[in-house]
């Protein structure tokens, strides 16, 4: 074979100077004429990038080998001024960004073979997928994967080293893709377990309704010390005042913050220099001579030096009926500062379904409350951008959330600067603001991320410190690794599941389901209705799979019972293997999207779906499932009985009579109605009594 860097086939000519961004929109402060060339090996793709939630994009073309660098640079010349060929679709920057690294994959592997992608046999693309398909990547990567190879021969065209043959065409990836068919309406993402959930939501919502006001008035607090001007215009005569205040207070003087430990252990410490200088309203330097010196050092010796640098601020904040702490050090706000903002994300994130970049581009004013007659707040909106589907530019959507992420939304408010309009915008006081990226200035995902992992551990510190028992749990005495992703899909699962706990003790889910499907996404299409009925679907068939397969369970009664058995028995074929439903989650809702049985349970009845005899379809219209508002139970003929509706049937039958014994009270029409239902009830209960197991 011929190395790669001997191929000698002329290259499409693209000149040097060329602006790779010409055929992008571009921000604002951007320049078109400073974006990058063809000719540089870093291509910069930040100034194209218009979100404002996300860190830097570029390509380093230095990380692919020089016998494949022009290679490269062509493709993805090509896709950034969408030079797209017949068939093909014009792709984001992110996905850009994101095909880049595999495809540096691609080419990395064939100059390791010294090929060039012209050489490359059927044989030699087999191998290079069963080496990707054997690396420990999730399916979503191995797509990726599959997908970079596919771009090397769809855009062949423009390429001056070709690839020869189309990759999909070959037995190997048909197969792949066959034992692994993609469901672009599946949610692969993990749900973030009930026992994490728990604690990480009612810790965030503590801070947000307990805690904030502690934190926003020490920031107040350090934010003043930080411009305090100049005590007395003599330096010393400042410091004097500062150490005079110290002594009518009789409170030891500060230590450096990296010196508590040292003070608790009894070991000697150094007062805080740094922290006495803010508080006199001069820089620390001025506080070096020996005189000043000196003087802090007869105070120490007078009143002693403290484990930490407090504010004066008196801690409000309670959790269980006592203050969540002494006192709050100066060091410790910027932290708070951010543990807070963090602690709204998650509110907002779990109790409203936005995706992250969706929370990122919230602005001040984006809560909105619409009141009743009474002036009883009933309904609270959320305006903001959507940008699924909804092009680089994204389109104005509105959401219907509830109380906790409104308070979550006003403590933001709260956090940032009247000027500042983004909610989660850098803190003032942090290096990420003092040089933020140019993509925006707001929290990317990868720091939300870190974030979120730093309270958690806050969490377990404190609860340690306060022998609590509602820390985050660890899995090998290490903290989850929680991606942003999942707390959406979380939220899907719980409405789809509706148990009958409460959010926090709050919040019911069933009402968090209501109040958000009353307006979801407004003119935006975010899918989350889509994600929640996909849930609830594979909860009716998980459901209905482990019923078919308990052989001890009593035979479904009423009068499409036969059939349900029969649908039961027929998804058991399929779903049930040595006794065992199937557990992994991916191939159960594979098998269950092939094989629906179209049996719905319900609280008092399991609806045998059979369109021509539904009582609750309208005349003239098509429906693949029964509508379950406009049921009827006593007489439809699509109805079969478990032993959980004989329970609720037993037990409503139970309320009815209850009702009735007090009848004299009942005015005469309620009174009929009831004794009619309970007629109809009792009969049908007659009707199908509960057949035992075999």
């Amino acid at each position: 074979m011929t190395p790669a860097s001997a191929a000698s086939a002329p290259r499409a000519a693209v000149p040097g100077d060329a602006l790779v961004l010409a055929a992008r929109p571009l921000r604002p402060e951007a320049r078109l004429a400073e974006t990058s060339r063809y000719g540089d090996d870093l291509w910069l793709l930040t100034p194209a990038w218009l979100r404002a939630d996300r860190k830097p994009h570029r390509l380093d073309f230095t990380l692919v080998p020089p016998a494949h660098r022009e290679t490269a640079k062509l493709l993805f010349y090509a896709l950034l001024t969408e030079d797209t060929p017949p068939g093909e679709e014009p792709i984001t920057i992110s996905s850009i960004r994101a095909y880049f690294t595999c495809v540096r994959h691609v080419l990395v592997w064939a100059q390791g073979r010294q090929l060039a992608l012209a050489e490359l046999t059927g044989e030699d693309l087999d191998a290079y997928h069963s080496e990707v398909t054997g690396l420990r990547m999730s399916l979503s990567g191995v797509y990726r994967q599959r997908r970079a190879v596919r771009l090397l021969w769809a855009y062949r065209s423009r390429l001056a080293d070709r690839l020869g043959q189309d990759p999909l065409r070959r037995p190997l990836w048909q197969a792949w893709a066959r034992a692994n068919p993609r469901r672009y309406d599946e949610n692969l993402t993990d749900r973030i377990p009930e026992h994490l959930t728990g604690p990480l939501l009612v810790w965030a919502l503590r801070w947000v309704d307990d805690l904030a006001d502690d934190v926003l008035a020490a920031r107040a607090e350090r934010d003043a010390i930080d411009a305090r001007p100049p005590l007395h215009p003599d330096p010393l005569a400042a410091l004097r005042s500062v150490l005079d205040d110290f002594r009518r207070r009789g409170q030891p003087l500060p230590t450096a913050p990296d010196r508590p430990a040292a003070a608790r252990h009894g070991t000697g410490v150094s007062p805080n220099f740094g922290y006495l200088a803010r508080l006199a309203g001069y820089p620390q330097y001025r506080f070096s001579k020996a005189s000043e010196r000196r003087l802090i050092e007869e105070a120490a010796r007078a009143l002693g030096v403290g484990s930490d640098s407090p504010l004066h601020h008196r801690v409000q904040g309670q959790i269980d009926g006592r203050r969540w702490l002494k006192q709050i050090s100066y060091y410790d706000v910027g932290q708070f500062e951010r543990l807070l903002q963090v602690s709204c994300w998650i509110v907002i994130a779990y109790l409203s379904g936005l995706r992250d970049s969706e929370i990122k581009h919230l602005q001040r004013g984006c809560v909105s409350a619409q009141r009743d007659t009474g002036g009883r707040i009933y309904r609270y909106q959320l305006r903001g951008l959507a940008f699924k589907g909804e092009g680089v530019h994204g389109a104005a959507a509105t959401w219907i959330v509830t109380a906790p992420v409104a308070r979550a939304v006003a403590v933001l408010e709260r956090c940032q600067p009247a000027d500042e309009p983004y909610l989660f915008a850098h803190p003032r006081k942090s290096a990420n603001h003092q040089s933020h990226h140019v993509a925006g200035h707001v929290r990317t995902s990868g720091t939300t991320i870190r974030d979120i992992t730093a309270f958690a551990k806050w969490i377990n510190t404190y609860c340690a410190a306060h022998t609590r028992v509602d820390a985050i749990p660890e899995t090998d005495g290490r903290l989850p690794h929680l991606t942003l992703r999942q707390f959406r899909r979380t939220l899907a699962w719980f409405i789809a599941r509706r148990p009958g706990g409460t959010i926090a003790g709050a919040l019911q889910y069933r009402h968090q389901c209501i109040q958000m499907f009353e307006g979801y996404a407004g003119t935006s299409d975010s899918g989350f209705r889509d994600e929640v009925e996909a849930e609830e679907a594979f909860a009716r068939g998980q459901f209905l799979a482990e019923l078919g397969a308990d052989d001890a369970r009593p035979t479904l009664t009423g009068l499409a019972g036969p059939e349900a058995e029969a649908r039961l028995a027929e998804l058991a074929r399929h779903t049930v293997f040595d006794g065992q439903v199937v557990t992994d989650e991916v191939r159960l809702r594979r098998i269950l999207a092939r094989h629906d049985t179209h049996l719905y349970p319900g609280t008092f009845i399991t609806c045998v779906y059979n369109p021509d005899r539904a009582l609750c379809r309208t005349p003239g219209t098509a429906s693949d499932q029964p509508v379950l508002a406009d049921c009827q139970p006593l007489a439809c003929r699509n109805t079969a009985l478990t032993p959980a509706n004989h329970e609720a049937l037993a037990g409503h039958l139970t309320q009815l009579e209850q009702a009735l014994s007090d009848g004299a009270r009942l005015a005469p029409y309620v009174r009929h109605r009831l004794q009619e239902q309970h007629r109809a009830t009792a009969a049908f209960l007659a009707r199908h009594e509960l057949e035992p197991p075999e």
